[in-house]
């Protein structure tokens, strides 16, 4: 799918990258204007991960691998981690679509800017949340890769337009991404499979647990809604992934994925009883599926 150029804030990103304009990555600390930004000419990929020190342990994996390569930090923690390395960009984006979506709207306007606006040069980056998630009829340790992200009700993503209305939001995820992540993991014994991934605007209430401090669903509509979700092709339930496709689609780029390991099936409880030895083995298993994939493209 080429880039849809029409969707993209010319106006503004074209006078950035002409030098009229300075543009502050706030939450990221850097401007436009950063020498930083030189150095990162070669960005190929963009990592995202919910926590800072995931995402610090996948930079020190990703320049061991590349010969000790320089890890430039970014100045700016407060909100989000970020780190670049040997053509890939590590960032954390925190809990939820709120918080990923400022990373996500961030990104967008650097990367624009690190390909001097150059859509060709643009379209070839591959993007990746790297995450965990509660299964839908599938036990812990899974991966899954999401085929389509969609909100609770199971429709798409959606924002109040400016205009009175809302829009909503194309949540595919590219079918042919996926299926080269399957590729280039075949033979890993890891469980893989793929579907659809609902992202939810809080954990506890819009997920249907029973555990949180409010309650305001009954344990019989969440065995309904959880079956719904099954059988409607749901394989896993998390809070970023509709919005993150969303936006991607939104200007058109065509690599990107979503990679996520379940920590229990939701279908049999609310709590994740795993053993801190089980945990720390399905967190591992959705980077060594993202690595072992961009070992083959970066």
């Amino acid at each position: 799918m080429p880039l849809l150029s029409e969707n993209i804030n010319r106006d503004f990103l074209d006078e950035v990258v002409a030098g009229e304009l300075v543009d502050s990555y706030y939450h990221l600390g850097i401007t436009s204007t950063d020498p930083l930004i030189e150095r990162m000419r070669d960005l190929r990929a963009v990592v995202m991960a919910g926590s800072g020190p995931r995402i610090d342990e996948f930079a020190r994996q990703w320049s061991s691998e590349h010969g000790d390569a320089e890890i430039l930090v970014f100045p700016k923690e407060e909100r989000f981690t970020t780190r670049y390395c040997a053509g890939v960009l590590f960032i954390s984006h925190g809990m939820g679509m709120p918080s990923a979506s400022i990373a996500v709207q961030e990104l967008m306007r650097l990367a624009y800017f690190v390909k001097r606006g150059d859509l060709d040069a643009l379209d070839e980056i591959f993007w990746v949340r790297v995450g965990t998630s509660g299964g839908v009829g599938l036990p812990g340790g899974t991966i899954v890769l999401s085929t389509e992200g969609v909100m609770a009700d199971l429709q798409p993503y959606r924002l109040l337009d400016g205009r009175g209305g809302y829009h909503q939001f194309d949540g595919t995820f590219p079918r042919d991404i996926v299926e080269a992540i399957i590729a280039a993991n075949d033979g890993s014994g890891i469980p893989i499979t793929a579907g659809r991934t609902v992202a939810t605007n809080e954990f506890f209430i819009e997920q249907f647990r029973l555990d949180g401090a409010i309650r305001l669903a009954d344990a019989a509509r969440k065995t309904e809604w959880l079956a719904w979700l099954d059988e409607n092709g749901v394989r896993n339930i998390e809070m970023e992934g509709a919005m993150i496709a969303a936006y991607l689609n939104y200007w058109g780029f065509s690599r990107f994925a979503m990679v996520c390991t379940t920590l229990l099936n939701r279908l049999e409880g609310d709590q994740v009883h795993s053993t801190p030895e089980e945990m720390h083995d399905f967190v591992e298993r959705s980077g060594q599926v993202v690595f072992t994939y961009l070992r083959t493209i970066a």
